[in-house]
């Protein structure tokens, strides 16, 4: 705890000197990226030992999961004694189809569980903070809008990945040993029993969450449409508010989407149980769950670190930092191969050069990067005793003639990572923005409320 203290006081202090120099552009914080990570050798190659992340490693394979839940279709639909040799086929097809998906479902499980349980910490965190600093209305509001986009973080972890793998993998099982099951027909015990699984038993659990998940599309579109009301009344045509409105728009016409995809999907395998056209509106809601899982992952996720936070938000430091972030992404654009030529004013310093990469969350990529290379990495391992936690010191200690590859390899961080980073940074940010116009907004209209009373 007290390294970690130490590290936000260093880093604040850094955010302190940079406002003082005449840099290219300037680089605010609300969050301090940590300057020290810890690596271990796994195989050949080094990897961070823990991850201090929120990530946007929603699987792929997880919007295919409604397609398991039509990979009972010939065991419903040519559900004839004695199984016809083509029905058999697709059965087959249907059941390796289903179970292998189920895979997806358990892998992302995983992942999901990862993310929410670093939430949950930050979340337990903010609250001792906001116990602590009960009295500064200033500090308050800062954690109460740290609280509001955690909670939807949260939620969307908790009910649109841990839950939705948990029903639907557990269907997709259940389908596929049904699926199975159907081929041995002839069996009048096999032929109930296949029925049941590949029926209501599998399809039961996907309408009960299409109803718990429809419900937070509500929710989270509903917010989503608080933030852009408070968004055009408090920031007035600023580029600000062009940037959030598209945000608005975005998880507005996601969740909507995903909300009546997930009803359509409940529907439709609790029809398609008894009814052949059910697969008909399955085949939709098949196409339109792989589409929300690639906006997802594209256009509304993001990643963003989950300690350190710089306490004492305000509406100008937000903007500011939006400001920089749309800067920075122009710069990286226009000069992919050399971006920190526009980003750091001495780009030909090492010491600079890092800073900005430690200030910018990118510290670990470009550790990861130079571990690649096994004399960089040989060399690190003899300035830290044998030991691979590094900061940004520890670089600085190595000889000299290492500097010119570090600038190469921190230009490629910055040009390759730092396009993902900065746009992942603005999505975060809009989130932050909407939710604290909203409490302000909350605030100031329960102020005149109170006032009124009084009066």
């Amino acid at each position: 705890m007290d390294s970690e203290d130490n590290s936000s006081v260093n880093s604040a202090q850094r955010v302190s000197e940079k406002e003082n120099q005449e840099d290219v552009i300037k680089s605010p914080q609300l969050a301090l990226a940590s300057e020290c990570f810890t690596f271990i050798k796994r195989g050949a190659r080094y990897v961070p030992a823990t991850r201090w992340k929120l990530q946007n490693n929603l699987l792929v394979g997880v919007g295919f999961l409604e397609l398991a839940n039509a990979g009972d279709f010939a065991a419903n639909v040519f559900n004839d004694v004695p199984v016809p040799p083509y029905a058999v086929a697709l059965m087959v097809l249907g059941g390796i189809l289903a179970l292998s998906l189920s895979c997806f479902a358990f892998q992302d499980f995983r992942l999901g569980c990862s993310n929410m349980l670093l939430l949950r910490e930050e979340r337990q965190r903010l609250r001792k903070s906001k116990a602590v600093c009960s009295v500064d209305e200033h500090i308050n509001k800062d954690l109460d809008t740290r609280l509001s986009v955690n909670f939807r973080e949260m939620g969307t972890e908790i009910i649109s990945r841990i839950l939705m793998d948990t029903f639907m993998g557990f269907g997709a099982i259940v389908i596929g040993i049904g699926t199975f099951m159907a081929i041995g027909g002839a069996n009048r015990r096999v032929w109930y029993a296949s029925n049941l699984l590949s029926g209501y038993i599998g399809n039961v659990p996907l309408a009960l969450y299409a109803v718990i998940n429809a419900s937070w599309c509500f929710y989270v579109r509903t917010k989503a449409h608080q933030h852009g009301k408070a968004g055009s009344e408090a920031l007035h045509g600023q580029l600000a508010e062009a940037l959030l409105r598209r945000r608005v728009h975005t998880v507005e016409i996601y969740a909507t989407v995903n909300g009546i995809t997930s009803l359509l999907g409940g529907a439709g395998s609790l029809i398609a149980a008894t009814k052949w056209w059910g697969y008909v509106i399955l085949a939709v809601v098949i196409i339109s769950s792989i589409s929300c899982n690639y906006v997802w992952r594209h256009r509304v996720g993001y990643e963003r670190p989950v300690r350190g936070d710089v306490i004492g938000m305000t509406k100008d430091s937000l903007l500011k930092e939006l400001e920089f972030i749309v800067s920075a992404q122009k710069i990286i654009q226009e000069t992919p191969s050399k971006p920190l030529l526009g980003l750091v004013a001495d780009s030909q310093s090492i010491m600079a050069v890092i800073e900005f990469i430690v200030d910018n969350d990118l510290f670990e990529d470009f550790c990861d990067r130079l571990l690649r290379d096994s004399r960089v990495s040989t060399s690190l391992v003899a300035v830290l005793d044998g030991g691979l936690t590094i900061n940004s010191s520890h670089l600085l200690a190595i000889d000299k003639h290492y500097n010119p590859y570090f600038l190469e390899v921190a230009q490629a961080c910055v040009g390759e990572t730092g396009r993902t980073l900065f746009k992942y940074r603005e999505r975060y940010l809009l989130e932050m923005l909407g939710s604290y116009l909203c409490i302000t907004k909350s605030k100031s209209l329960r102020t005149v409320v109170d006032a009124r009373a009084e009066a």
